[in-house]
């Protein structure tokens, strides 16, 4: 006995090929990186409570919760924070 294979002869073939789709996911891929990247350095360096302000209130701006977590990597960096 011998098998068969079977071969699609369709011209109306609707895949994707793999080089079309890895391009478009790494570039999908860098640009979340550098989004989680410029917020990651706009709470380092610039951030005095404005990033938790809408999840906590005005407490976030008083307590500065980001500003004193990330206090000594703003001056290990030498940005000036007071």
């Amino acid at each position: 006995m011998s098998g068969s294979a079977s071969v699609s002869t369709s011209s109306h073939d609707t895949t994707v090929p793999a080089l079309v789709i890895r391009p478009v996911r790494d570039l999908l891929i860098a640009a979340a990186a550098v989004i989680v990247a410029l917020i990651a350095l706009f709470a380092v360096f610039f951030d005095q409570g404005q990033l938790l302000t809408p999840a906590l209130g005005k407490v976030a701006q008083s307590a500065n919760y980001i500003h004193e977590f990330t206090h000594d990597g703003r001056h290990l960096f030498g940005a000036p924070c007071h």
